[in-house]
């Protein structure tokens, strides 16, 4: 009976180029697209293939010398990732090709010969040769020393860390033993997404501290990063329609300096989103960490490990109804999903939702948290939510402007449906005896000068490094 062993697994690659004229090419360039011997080191180090090898799972695979070595060991019963996605040709290739133009009654026809010698009209052959070996022989099989190293176990995505170490109770009210679990919401469809699942932090204080916007990842610390807050994990489209399950993280408090939303003065106030100046600001200025931007900016740390994502933008009704302005927690979900464009939109309906890497909590953001038996005035009831209710929800308390300890009105990035200027913010503000005052759901004209709390989505395969997530013990992203 054969005995079945974990395995490695590297593919050599192997071209062959073969020219019209039966002549042969050895598949490089140089920077300006024409032809190399690839042999000097400078040529070794700046050549670029003819044919662009385009893997499927890039950070599946390294490349040493011709072959790709898979990065993790592999059980009997289990498979590689996607090797190859496709191969394209090298735009910058200068072909060896003589052309002439001619002008008759006024149009212009341009004729080239190829000389049949070189890439034009050349056949290419990709051969790939797939090799196992038992994994912890692969060293000395393959000759590798210390220049692959083969995992033993392929990292777990932050977010199904997060998934697989929380508890993560169904139907269980929040309590004592499960404040710091991430806790399931299951919502219904609604006319952009069909029925979800989200897993979000609730309650006063969860351990959903992360570092992030670090001047250094290998050293990680309170003094070279920022403390921001994961809200939880997402079903998040990366507006081509593929979906991933992603951390999304808010800024820990409010950025130093309150803004607008959008315009200067009454007249000038939109609550469209997608030309706000909010949006250009995070997206530009933030986000590149300008000079405008420059002591509070996101650094390259953060700029690599966060990605596009799809932002929802339905308006949410106000209904008048002072016992219930704005529906509940759920409904409002439902409503930031749905159909209902800002007024400032011109009932423009691909303004329903933005593609883009910055944005703003949704107002379920702020409200979810007090599911799950952590407050049902502020679940069901958004607008009537103040005071010792509202100080229940890690969110409203975390709602201050930089180097304040005060909460602070903190704009949402929905909009008031059937208004052209109204949109959604926090009413926030503490008694003079340190009680909490507000926390209320509310709105005013997009020109006001109100907090701003910067959120991103992770990319997929971002890590947990290590931490557990409480405000002394912050996650360590990778």
């Amino acid at each position: 009976m054969a005995t079945q062993v974990d395995q490695a697994v590297r593919v050599l690659v192997t071209e062959s180029w073969t020219t019209h004229n039966s002549g042969s090419l050895n598949g490089w360039i140089h920077a300006d697209g024409t032809k190399s011997d690839h042999e000097s080191a400078s040529e070794l180090e700046t050549d670029e293939r003819v044919a662009v090898l385009n893997l499927a799972n890039t950070s599946d695979w390294t490349k040493v010398g011709n072959y790709y070595y898979y990065n993790y060991k592999l059980a009997p019963t289990e498979s590689t990732t996607s090797f190859l996605e496709s191969v394209t040709f090298n735009p910058k290739t200068k072909l060896d090709d003589t052309c002439t133009a001619t002008t008759n009654n006024g149009v212009t026809t341009t004729t080239c010969n190829s000389s049949g010698d070189d890439y034009d009209n050349a056949t290419y052959t990709l051969t790939l040769t797939i090799e196992t070996v038992q994994y912890n022989k692969y060293a000395t099989a393959w000759n590798t020393g210390n220049t692959v190293n083969i995992l033993e176990e392929r990292p777990v995505p932050g977010a199904q860390y997060l998934l697989d170490n929380a508890t993560n109770p169904v139907n269980t009210e929040y309590n004592e033993t499960t404040k710091g679990d991430m806790f399931v919401f299951n919502h219904s469809q609604t006319a952009q997404t069909p029925a979800q699942t989200s897993y979000r932090y609730i309650g006063d204080n969860p351990n959903n501290y992360v570092y992030f916007n670090c001047d250094d990842m290998d050293n990680q610390s309170a003094s070279t990063c920022e403390v921001w807050r994961i809200l939880g994990v997402f079903d998040v489209d990366d507006g081509t329609g593929n979906v991933e399950q992603r951390m999304k993280l808010v800024r820990g408090n409010d950025l130093a300096t309150a803004r607008a939303y959008n315009g200067t003065e009454y007249v000038s106030s939109k609550n469209d989103w997608t030309i706000s100046d909010l949006k250009t600001f995070l997206n530009g200025d933030y986000y590149n960490r300008s000079e405008d931007a420059a002591a509070y900016g996101l650094k390259a740390s953060a700029r690599n490990i966060i990605g596009n994502a799809k932002y929802y933008l339905g308006a949410v009704s106000r209904d008048g109804n002072a016992s219930a302005r704005y529906g509940t927690a759920e409904e409002i979900y439902g409503e930031e999903r749905g159909n209902k464009v800002c007024g400032a939109c011109n009932s423009d309906t691909t303004k329903l939702a933005w593609t883009g890497i910055v944005g703003l909590m949704y107002p379920s953001d702020e409200y979810m948290v007090y599911g799950n038996g952590v407050d049902n005035t502020c679940y069901t009831d958004p607008f009537g939510c103040s005071g010792q209710y509202a100080s229940k929800g890690w969110v409203y308390k975390s709602n201050a402007l930089e180097g304040q300890s005060s909460t602070d009105n903190t704009w949402f990035l929905s909009s008031i449906a059937g208004e052209s200027k109204f949109v959604l913010n926090v009413r926030g503000s503490y008694n003079s005896n340190g009680s909490f005052a507000y926390g209320n759901l509310s709105n005013y004209t997009a020109y006001t000068d109100y907090g701003v709390r910067p959120v991103v989505y992770l990319k997929a395969s971002v890590e947990i490094d290590s931490g557990t997530g409480t405000a002394l013990d912050p996650y360590k992203l990778k």
